[in-house]
């Protein structure tokens, strides 16, 4: 008999989340030890391409406040209802009630660092503390990326937090016509993604090379560090040369990165860096700052600036970006180790991780 199993995705809405649960569900169906049921924003459903024999439960916007009553309260009375038998969320905290929760974390505490307002850094002081929480009363948990399990938890905890790694989808990738003097980065704007010193850095790089441009994909999430970023490309006459597109559809997205020379992020803080891997299945050289989040992702297959050591780290950025564009053979080795590197990632491994935990927690 099948034990009954609920993705609670409620706060599955944008970005790598949805990514996420579009990847591996296909993959999760196949383990015929579960029975799958869903629990989604019926606003998220059509994007997600639910796979047959999974039970969809759908949930309105219920705001922050009564979305949290409804999953720390209603939820683990209706997972009993149902006849849940674990609850497996693509989040970073759990109902506490609920039978058997199992988080998976999406969300690296370092980013706390950089939040600016007091809103936000309640916001970061309520994700950990429930994070944590989450993780003393879970049997097992999850963690899309290693080095963050630090973040949350000590040593006696870490032991029951198994790393399940996002990957990429095969059918999103297609052969590109390279545009040589494009460059690109992907993320949404907020204070750890450091723009200002991406743009910087290709201030100096279009120096050297007036054609290169640069386009920036990502949502204005944090109004105050699109409006500095706008300012920034102004003041230094970038205007012509740099793009800042907003939101992009996934596969236009995977277009624009297929096509680009050179991807690039600067970021202090990431999770598991899934544009990174994206860049490097297109087979896109990669430059990227040299700390642990990033290395996790692209191994040996990218162009590492060296930001601990101080100085002028645009300029050093830059000079990293110049000589992938000008040295075929360093943008041809780097274009084939990314293949290779994006290939030791599949959404078949990260299902085969999240179901040997789920049937270990029911005894199976």
């Amino acid at each position: 008999m099948r034990r009954r199993v609920l993705i609670n995705a409620m706060h599955t809405v944008t970005g790598g989340g949805v990514t996420y649960l579009r990847g591996v569900l296909p993959e999760l169906v196949k383990d015929e030890r579960f029975e799958w049921w869903l629990l989604v924003p019926r606003e998220v459903v059509g994007r997600l391409h639910v796979p047959e024999g999974v039970v969809v439960k759908t949930v309105g916007d219920l705001g922050f406040w009564r979305g949290h009553v409804y999953e720390q309260l209603k939820l683990p009375f209706l997972c009993r209802l149902w006849g849940i038998k674990a609850v497996l969320c693509n989040a970073n905290y759990v109902p506490l009630l609920a039978p058997r929760p199992l988080p998976v974390i999406h969300t690296t505490a370092r980013a706390a660092g950089q939040a600016r307002g007091w809103r936000m850094k309640i916001y970061w002081a309520v994700l950990k503390g429930l994070t944590r929480l989450s993780l003393l009363r879970a049997p097992l948990a999850f963690a899309v990326a290693r080095h963050v399990i630090a973040d949350y938890a000590g040593a006696r905890v870490a032991r029951k937090v198994r790393v399940a790694n996002p990957a990429v989808d095969s059918g999103l990738l297609s052969a590109q016509v390279v545009d040589g003097d494009s460059v690109v980065t992907v993320g949404d704007f907020y204070p750890q993604k450091d723009y200002p010193t991406l743009v910087r850095a290709f201030k100096v790089l279009h120096a050297r090379r007036p054609a290169t441009r640069l386009v920036i994909i990502g949502r204005p999430v944090d109004a105050g560090v699109h409006a500095e970023v706008r300012r920034l490309v102004k003041e230094l006459g970038l205007e012509n040369v740099v793009t800042l597109t907003g939101a992009m559809a996934h596969d236009a997205l995977m277009k624009v990165i297929g096509q680009a020379a050179v991807y690039v992020n600067c970021s202090r803080a990431e999770c598991f860096n899934l544009p990174v891997l994206e860049a490097l299945a297109c087979g896109v050289p990669c430059v990227l700052p040299d700390v642990d989040f990033q290395a996790e992702v692209a191994g040996p297959a990218a162009l590492y600036v060296p930001v601990a050591k101080g100085g002028d780290v645009a300029a050093a950025y830059a000079v990293a970006m110049f000589g992938v564009l000008e040295n075929e053979v360093v943008a041809n080795t780097l274009r084939k180790q990314a293949r290779a590197r994006a290939a030791e990632f599949s959404w078949a491994k990260t299902a085969r991780v999240l179901c040997d935990g789920v049937a270990q927690v029911l005894g199976r």
